[in-house]
C-alpha cells in the first residue's frame, strides 16, 4: 500500500480536460518522492480522459468514472472512497506541483496526530508568471470566510475523513475545512511554495451566480444555526 494518495477529480473542461491532466501528471512524474498512488475520478461525459491515461504507463494511477454526470463534491468525494494511502492529498485538475520536491515536502511535514496540513501557493495564468502569494490563514467562520484557498492546498489523514457536502459548489472547499476543523481541530500551515494554480477561462467558478451564492450562504446559516450578521465573504 502507498503511503500518499493524490486525489484528481477531473472532467473533459471545454475539450481541455486532457491537456490541464496531462501537465498536471508531468510534474508529478518528475517528483523526488515515489511512494504514491493517483486516483483519478473522472466526471467527463465522454472518454477522452480514459483514452488518454490508457497510453500513460509512468504512474500508479487508479481510475474511476461517474456513471453519470456529477458535482464536483459528489467527484471529490468518489475520489477519496477509492484511495488507499495513509495520507491523501487533493490536486485540482488545473493546478500543478511546483517543483520536484512537493510532494517529499507535503509527506515530511504532515503530522498525522494533527490530521490535516494545508500549504502555500500561488497563481499563474500562463503557467510562466507566478503572482499572488497565498498563505492559508485559519478563521473560525471558515465555512462563509476561505482564508485557506483552493482544495489543491489539502493534505489529509484517510481515517474516515468527512465527505464533501453534495448540497455545495461555491462554498463547498471552506464548509469542509470546518468540518475537518470538527474532527480534528486548527490544521497544520506549511508556509512554503508547494503548488500553483492554474488561472483560465473555463474554471468552474466562471459558472458560479450570485443567486447560487446566496442560496448556498442560508443553506450554511439553517445547517451551523448561525446568526445573520456573519460575514458573507469568500
Amino acid at each position: 500500500m502507498s503511503l500518499l494518495s493524490i486525489l484528481i477529480p477531473c472532467y473533459n473542461k471545454n475539450e481541455r480536460g486532457k491537456e490541464l491532466l496531462a501537465y498536471s501528471l508531468s510534474k508529478i512524474k518528475i517528483q523526488t518522492f515515489k511512494d504514491f498512488e493517483i486516483i483519478i475520478s473522472d466526471n467527463s461525459e465522454d472518454d477522452i480522459i480514459l483514452k488518454y491515461l490508457e497510453t500513460e504507463k509512468d504512474l500508479n494511477i487508479k481510475y474511476t468514472k461517474n456513471e453519470t454526470k456529477k458535482t464536483l463534491a459528489c467527484n471529490m468525494n468518489n475520489a477519496i472512497k477509492n484511495a488507499n494511502a495513509e495520507i491523501l492529498h487533493i490536486m485540482c485538475q488545473d493546478d500543478y506541483f511546483y517543483n520536484k520536491n512537493s510532494l517529499q515536502k507535503i509527506v515530511d511535514n504532515f503530522d498525522k496526530k494533527i490530521g490535516w496540513m494545508v500549504s502555500m501557493y500561488m497563481h499563474t495564468k500562463d503557467r510562466l508568471g507566478l503572482f499572488k502569494q497565498q498563505i492559508p490563514v485559519w478563521n473560525n467562520q471558515i465555512y462563509l470566510n476561505n482564508t485557506i484557498g483552493t482544495p489543491s492546498c489539502l493534505t489529509l489523514l484517510n481515517d474516515n475523513p468527512p465527505l464533501l457536502d453534495e448540497n455545495l459548489n461555491w462554498f463547498v472547499d471552506c464548509e469542509h475545512y470546518y468540518r475537518l476543523f470538527q474532527k480534528y481541530g486548527e490544521p497544520k500551515i506549511l508556509k512554503d511554495l508547494i503548488f500553483v494554480q492554474y488561472l483560465w477561462e473555463g474554471q468552474v467558478t466562471g459558472s458560479i451566480t450570485q443567486e447560487l451564492i446566496d442560496t448556498e450562504v442560508a443553506y450554511i446559516k439553517n445547517k451551523y444555526n448561525i446568526g445573520q450578521n456573519l460575514t458573507e465573504d469568500k
